[in-house]
């Protein structure tokens, strides 16, 4: 520590010879339990809210939207109030915001009973946009706190430089990330196991108080000890003055556009993955801890990031990815799919990082370094969440990241053959040779990429059709005379283009799948008269195969999410015709099923059905909401009597699901029918006839009493428990 006099004053005298008290000094713990909880913050929000727009995987990522723009507000706060504050306004200022944010607690808990599960009545739509529905709802519950976390970490670094300025504080940037990492990795392979949602948010709120207090006594200590700081700001000041410059204009873009560029591509790659399995947190905690990694490796130690290792590294991965991105018609293996995306986030998480470590400014400038990674972050998050959607009918989001990851790449290259290669005084610099070299490097990036994306635009089937929301993206295409629909990496119903055999039942709904055989002999199984009108319930569309079972008389009402998948069958001129084509009444509810199937008993609009279908899968993703005992108890409520059936279908690449429908029916005492993995699907059937559900036509041989049940309710569900072995 560094303390100042001058040699032509007297000897001082005992008492001021008495070593002025160190600062209190809570910058790691702070640093610390703030990034903790800004992680736990968006996992718990995030699932507690997911069921409320479908389950849809685009749901995470409008979440991370919300988040990287208050990031960007709080490093605001941070750089504006150390830069142009004095110090005991500093300690004021944050003291006042501690307040808000303690009051803010106080209401939350008042109204909610935890600050992190809002009452169910936001689960309603407030507009036709889910996304402007998820940033109302995400800055009425978390705004403030997640505000007063989001400072934390900049502005403690500034701080802690200033009380001890021979220090580096680029040290408590590598603490951060490791409470990032605890906070991502405890949930998932803890937290999610062991308690409740609403359980969960209490902890996370016992830690949050706790903050508030650590917090509250280091800005009052701050404040009060001027003539400790004082003394140092001279020495910063001396830093300042000789060390430090104003960051030119071209770093400064450098630092946005390699923010961006890795947050665009954390983005894709989790869109694209849990499109493929489920929106679930443990997806979104992966790419996470892969982007967190990146950073924790490259800012702890300046040569753990080395260009010559990482882009030959990025070069190799390129052209694998590009052979795994969805092409519409062929889903590849999940597995080596999943771990060919993440391979590629590590080394463009790597590259960007690794840049921005060795562009980052003197510490005193840390402030406005940080609120450039945060607004780059910002910019890439609304660019996949407000504009990619819009720009693209596909996940392409994931292509521009990938070739903006080279020609930046590239555009660094080419500034560096420009700068002596040595920081020696009198190193040899050799620009031709280096422009060269650097040159070459970036020409066979663009190469690498080029040839990627021809092989990738060449294996793609004819598209009649492609289009894209919130909920993710649909793929019309015809082949043997088929036209199927691709929604994620799954074909989700096809229809025979002839004219004789269009209203012929396909995939998993052809008349010798378990669901067909259902339906073709419910009446007879039951001794119901053959002319007997049935209600059948549907929740997800698809393209509306199961409207062919219909009789006359008969009514199937569907449930779909998706307003584009629902125009496919129902516009003037259908691309699937089953709808238009099938007898007896269809309807179509617009909306998620389980929400609309809410609205209707709240309205005590029983809907009496026969059979009801769960069928609302996109790709190979969950919706873990409609699997719930409460989703069931509610699913019951709208059966016409016991021999109603609910018929749940479970085929999936990656996920076994009959523990949790077997959890269920031993929960709510229902009869039990597994059909089997056949080429036609996994169907489970669940009545309260347990006789129906023992006939050999509804279910495969199969002795249960050796498989452990798993039980999932709205607060409390897992999906690593029921991953394929």
């Amino acid at each position: 520590m560094v303390t100042a006099t001058s040699p032509l004053t007297a000897p001082p005298s005992a008492e001021a010879e008495k070593p002025a008290p160190a600062p209190l000094n809570l910058y790691p713990a702070l640093v610390l339990i703030s990034a903790f909880l800004l992680f736990q913050t968006e996992l718990i929000l995030a699932k507690y809210i997911l069921p409320w727009f479908g389950g849809a995987p685009a749901a995470w990522n409008a979440c991370m939207l919300f988040f990287q723009m208050v990031l960007f507000a709080g490093y605001g706060y941070s750089d504006w109030v150390t830069r142009y504050q004095s110090r005991q306004r500093q300690g004021r200022l944050h003291l006042l915001l501690l307040a808000i944010a303690s009051a803010a607690l106080v209401v939350s808990l008042v109204w909610w009973g935890s600050p992190l599960t809002p009452d169910v009545r936001w689960k309603w739509r407030l507009t036709d946009s889910p996304v402007t529905h998820i940033l109302v709802l995400l800055t009425a519950t978390v705004g403030i706190p997640f505000f007063l976390l989001s400072t934390t970490g900049p502005l403690m670094q500034r701080w802690f430089h200033q009380a001890y300025p021979t220090k580096a504080p680029y040290r408590l940037y590598a603490i951060s990330n490791l409470g990032s990492m605890l906070g991502l990795l405890s949930y998932p392979f803890a937290l999610e196991w062991l308690l409740t949602v609403r359980k969960q948010a209490w902890v996370w709120t016992f830690l949050y108080a706790l903050f508030l207090i650590l917090c509250s006594i280091q800005a009052w200590q701050f404040g009060k000890h001027r003539d400790r700081f004082a003394d140092n700001e001279g020495l910063v000041e001396r830093e300042t003055n000789t060390r430090s410059k104003r960051p030119a204009r071209r770093d400064i873009i450098f630092w946005i556009a390699l923010s961006a560029c890795a947050s665009t591509m954390l983005l894709a790659t989790t869109n694209l993955v849990c499109q493929d399995v489920a929106a679930i947190p443990f997806l979104w905690v992966v790419p996470l801890c892969i982007y967190l990694l990146s950073f924790a490796i490259c800012f702890e130690k300046s040569y753990w990031y080395n260009r010559w290792v990482f882009l030959p590294l990025y070069i190799a991965t390129v052209p694998l990815v590009m052979r795994f991105l969805p092409t519409g018609v062929v889903a590849e293996d999940v597995v080596r799919q999943v771990s060919a995306y993440f391979l590629v986030l590590f080394a463009v998480c790597m590259i960007c990082n690794g840049e921005l470590e060795r562009l980052k400014p003197p510490a005193e400038r840390s402030t406005g370094f940080y609120l450039c990674i945060a607004g780059g972050g910002a910019l890439g998050s609304a660019f996949v969440v407000l504009i990619a959607p819009f720009l693209f009918r596909g996940f392409y989001e994931y292509h521009v990241a990938l070739l903006g990851c080279g020609l930046l790449v590239c555009a660094l290259l080419i500034v560096d053959a420009a700068a002596p290669v040595s920081a020696e005084p009198d190193a040899q610099v050799h620009p031709r040779r280096s422009l060269v070299l650097r040159g070459t490097a970036a020409a066979t990036l663009l190469t690498v990429m080029a040839a990627g994306a021809y092989l990738q635009f060449h294996s793609e089937p004819p598209i009649r059709l492609q289009v894209r929301n919130f909920f993710g993206t649909k793929r019309v295409y015809d082949r043997d005379n088929v036209r199927y629909l691709h929604d994620g990496a799954i074909d989700h119903g096809g229809q025979s283009l002839g004219a004789s055999s269009k209203l012929t039942p396909l995939t998993y709904y052809t008349s010798r799948s378990a669901i067909g055989i259902l339906f073709h002999n419910y009446r007879t199984l039951l001794g119901y008269d053959p002319d007997r009108a049935l209600r059948i319930g549907a929740v997800g569309l698809g393209v509306g195969t199961m409207a062919v079972y219909n009789h006359d008389g008969d009514t199937i009402r569907y449930y779909e999410l998706d307003p584009q998948v629902a125009e496919l069958s129902t516009r003037a001129d259908p691309l699937f015709t089953f709808l238009r084509d099938s007898p007896g009444t269809k309807e179509i509810v617009l909306g998620d099923g389980r929400l609309s199937l809410e609205a209707e008993a709240a309205a005590g609009h029983s809907q009496q059905y026969d059979i009801l279908v769960i069928d609302a899968f996109s790709g190979d993703a969950i919706p873990v909401h409609l699997l719930t005992v409460e989703a069931m108890q509610l699913y019951l409520r709208h059966l016409r009597g016991p021999d109603s059936v609910i018929a749940v279908h479970i085929s999936n690449r990656v996920l076994d699901l009959t523990p949790v429908l077997l959890g269920v029916s031993k929960k709510l005492q229902l009869g039990f029918a597994y059909s089997g993995n056949t080429m036609t699907g996994s169907w489970v059937f669940l009545s309260a006839n347990r006789e129906l559900m023992k006939n050999p036509m509804l279910r495969t041989p199969f002795d249960w009493s050796g498989v452990d049940s798993v039980l999932w309710t709205d607060d409390y569900s897992n999906l690593l428990s029921v991953l394929k072995r």
